[in-house]
């Protein structure tokens, strides 16, 4: 008898020693790292979606937790390779990124969350030093990329304008058509050939008598 009131203490006890404070402890805990492993899930699908392979880009995820029941995430992309046109379209995929934490999770507030991004110290960045101070001050902006135009829009968009071209003044071409013309002219010799007769001869007798090559 005194053995079953001693066991029952006992579990009275273990059953003391855990607090609302404890289960709510480990349910934060979990809470956190199914958070953590959503916005892996999130980063990778994002990266898959626009075809930027998965060893470019990583993240970890930061949460501080600032009063009872209210926490501050914090996502840190680490890039792990050196791309220039990666980090030209930075914002962008840090927006789809959150955009797709909104399709996988509606009810969460995701525009809250901190960003931030980190360089991995073997990513291959080809510069080891600033360049000079004059450097900042170039006016030269680089030319803006432009998608390509798809085909259903080349359809509806109208075709410049064709410039005829210029052409030369009449009394340019006439100059340019007296330098065929011959430089004086040549009578025909109009008398009546002695020795032929005929057609024929009639008709050679108002040939020139002699060929003059024109200039």
């Amino acid at each position: 008898m005194f053995d079953f009131l001693r066991n029952k203490r006992q579990k009275n006890e273990l059953r003391a020693s855990v607090t609302p404070s404890s289960v709510a402890a480990s349910s934060t805990l979990q809470r956190s790292n199914i958070r953590r492993e959503l916005i892996r899930v999130v980063l990778k699908d994002t990266l898959r979606l626009h075809g930027i392979p998965f060893d470019w880009l990583a993240c970890e995820v930061i949460i501080i937790p600032i009063t009872q029941g209210e926490e501050e995430l914090r996502i840190q992309l680490v890039v792990l390779k050196w791309k220039e046109q990666l980090l030209r379209y930075a914002p962008v995929l840090q927006q789809q990124l959150l955009l797709g934490l909104d399709r996988f999770d509606p009810s969460v507030d995701h525009s809250k969350y901190i960003v931030s991004w980190r360089f991995s110290s073997d990513c291959g960045y080809p510069f080891s030093r600033m360049p000079d101070p004059k450097f900042w001050q170039k006016n030269a902006v680089p030319p803006a990329f432009e998608e390509p135009e798809s085909v259903l829009d080349r359809r509806h968009t109208r075709r410049p304008p064709i410039i005829p071209k210029s052409r030369p003044s009449s009394a340019g071409s006439m100059d340019q058509s007296d330098g065929f013309l011959p430089t004086h002219h040549i009578p025909l010799n109009l008398q009546p050939h002695p020795s032929s007769a005929g057609s024929m001869d009639q008709l050679n007798d108002f040939l020139p008598t002699h060929h003059v090559p024109l200039r």
